[in-house]
């Protein structure tokens, strides 16, 4: 009697190759899932990021409010500093970076989800405006301390004092007041920045 042939071993099934998305850990398939900055993420939570990048496009229906918190965030930092200088009797330039970092969170906290070159517009301006408030109220209480503006009876809001502000700006800011209102709107035009986001396929 011959013997029966040895069958082949069997072959084990081609196993498919996976692997976990990088926000949610979930398996994705061979050959399936998108580049987000470079790690793969399924196409559920690609399809998140791109909404939240489509909705940090829609600024115009908040733009008034992102105005708006800029210009509250830099009034805070504008009477931070003027406070500051008033009680110390000592100008402190770096303090005007919190008046750009305010201005920008303001901006930041009024557009909601939006982002992006306008609000960054809006957020350097709204810095600008905080600067000028808190100047002009540094040289305010510099004149009316002074003995000789305490003769002339003026005030905070005299426009004699505000006429006087607007001739004299230039003059009254050194190269290191202009290092750190350089700093003040670099920091308010970083905060509503676009999200650096990559899409591939």
């Amino acid at each position: 009697m011959s013997e029966p042939e040895a069958l082949p071993p069997s072959q084990p099934a081609a196993a498919v190759a996976v692997a976990a998305c990088s926000l949610c850990q979930k398996p994705i398939a061979a050959g399936a899932g998108t580049s987000i900055n470079g790690n793969l993420v399924c196409g559920s939570c690609a399809a998140q990021v791109q909404a939240e990048l489509a909705a940090e496009q829609q600024t115009g229906a908040r733009f008034p409010l992102a105005l708006a918190g800029g210009a509250a965030g830099a009034l805070v930092g504008a009477v931070i500093w003027a406070v500051i200088v008033v009680a110390t009797d000592y100008e402190i330039g770096y303090v005007a970076v919190l008046v750009g970092y305010l201005a920008g969170r303001g901006v930041k906290l009024g557009a909601g989800k939006g982002r992006g070159q306008p609000l960054q517009i809006a957020a350097a301006g709204m810095a600008v405006f905080g600067l000028v408030i808190a100047k002009y109220f540094i040289l305010a209480h510099v004149v009316i301390s002074d003995p000789r503006g305490a003769e002339l009876g003026l005030g905070y809001f005299s426009p004699t004092l505000f006429s006087l502000f607007l001739q004299n700006i230039g003059s009254s800011l050194s190269p290191f007041d202009l290092l750190w209102i350089a700093f003040a709107l670099m920091t308010a035009w970083r905060i509503p920045a676009p999200s650096k986001i990559e899409v591939g396929r």
